[in-house]
């Protein structure tokens, strides 16, 4: 028995807002003060998340990259960011943690402004920033101050979360400033295929292909299917499919695109396609999805 368990295989969990019944798709936003005495496996998601450790010392490893946490570590996690944490023996990991939806955050901008260019770095933008103990201490705030408002549930709470949640991002990428882009020290070691998952990641509307990707990054198109499949528990169609349907869901609820407009922008090469893919995922039309999340953030 214990032979046969050495060879299971773990595959990242995939989490959605849905999974959490306390949160309503009215106000897809949630935050909390979690105690972690223990790992958290690998996981990915298609919402965004921002966590401040408080207390304690652990790591943190986001798309094959470690860092370490310690109070004052601030971490900005995109959407398919395979991320998981450790920590340090004998401690507690304290930290706020909280997620929220992208569309909910930039409703009403257009195109989500500066702050939707964020919530889409480039490519190799750091996901983390130690905060200088002045900072930590406003940041935190920020984070008591959302709690706080989530909590009133009067006719203006939402929207001071949203503020209050633009702010503690923009305050992020003002300290993140120049170091936006990855160290050389800090690339995966050599032979990972996490820089072909996060080309998946950013070139998601380009014409991407298993065989194409294997032979880019130098790998056998078994391996590295396999590969995806144990990282980001999703083969490699139906991870390049939720990547492209996030983005379609983001411009049908801030653009008035058509279908058609939307699906060749979020990378489907027919509208067929883009319409089978829409409906599995959604569990209803482009054209549904629209109405009945513009009445309820209306």
């Amino acid at each position: 028995m214990e032979a046969r368990e050495r060879f299971v295989t773990l595959y990242p969990s995939n989490k959605q807002l849905s999974d959490y019944p306390q949160i309503q798709e009215a106000f897809p936003f949630h935050l909390t003060v979690n105690e972690l005495t223990r790992p958290f496996p690998a996981h990915r998601h298609d919402f965004l998340e921002c966590s401040l450790v408080l207390e304690g010392e652990g790591w943190e490893v986001v798309n094959g990259i470690r860092h370490r946490m310690s109070p004052g570590t601030f971490t900005f996690l995109l959407p398919f960011q395979v991320h998981e944490l450790g920590v340090a023996p004998g401690q507690v990991l304290r930290l706020y943690n909280c997620m929220f939806d992208r569309e909910w955050l930039t409703f009403g901008m257009n195109g989500g402004g500066l702050l939707g260019k964020l919530l889409f770095r480039e490519e190799g933008g750091e996901a983390f920033v130690q905060l200088p103990a002045d900072e930590m201490e406003e940041v935190a705030g920020l984070f008591r101050s959302m709690e706080r408002e989530a909590a009133k549930k009067d006719r203006w709470s939402r929207e001071m979360v949203r503020l209050k949640l633009s702010e503690l991002l923009i305050r992020f990428d003002r300290l993140l400033g120049p170091r936006g882009i990855m160290k050389a020290g800090e690339l995966p070691e050599k032979g990972s295929i996490w820089p072909a998952i996060r080309h998946i990641q950013y070139h998601y509307r380009e014409d991407l292909t298993l065989a194409g990707l294997a032979k880019e990054f130098g790998f056998s198109i078994p391996y590295l299917s396999a590969e995806i499949k144990r990282k980001t528990g999703m083969n490699f169609l139906a991870l390049l499919h939720s990547i492209r349907i996030q983005h379609a869901c983001g411009l049908l609820l801030s653009t008035s695109l058509t279908g058609m407009d939307i699906a060749v922008e979020a990378g489907f090469n027919s509208y067929k396609a883009f319409m089978r893919n829409f409906r599995a995922a959604m569990g209803m039309t482009p054209g549904e999805y629209r109405r009945e999340n513009r009445e309820f953030r209306e």
